[in-house]
């Protein structure tokens, strides 16, 4: 993964996600493959917003079979969202439920367009 972060709360200020997408500069993705994940914001919104049934039916599909059916592009895949997978959740995508992968993403991610932005304790 290579990918220069700013300091986001620098930047500003845009809708979460929106700023991390126009913010964030990966340096071996093209304009195609960032745009094939679009359609992971149907997802999140769908998952963040709907019930225990859709919640169960996030966590029965896995991370890598959520992206594939979605579109997201195998370089993507393998540059930006695997290693961010490992990091956050410690497993391959294929191993993680797509509820635990979309869960985390918004947290450390997503919740706020500064969620991502590191502070070191004084």
């Amino acid at each position: 993964l290579e990918a220069v972060w700013p300091v986001y709360r620098d930047q500003q200020r845009l809708p979460t996600g929106l700023a991390q997408a126009a913010y964030t500069k990966f340096l071996k993705l093209s304009p195609f493959d960032l745009l094939t994940a679009a359609p992971l914001v149907a997802a999140f919104s769908e998952f963040l917003d709907g019930d225990d049934k859709t919640a169960t039916r996030y966590d029965e599909l896995s991370f890598k079979d959520l992206c594939s059916r979605l579109g997201v592009s195998q370089r993507l895949y393998a540059e930006a969202f695997e290693p961010m997978i490992l990091t956050g959740l410690f497993a391959p995508g294929e191993q993680c439920s797509a509820a635990a992968a979309l869960g985390m993403a918004y947290f450390f991610v997503l919740k706020s367009q500064t969620a991502f932005d590191v502070r070191w304790c004084q």
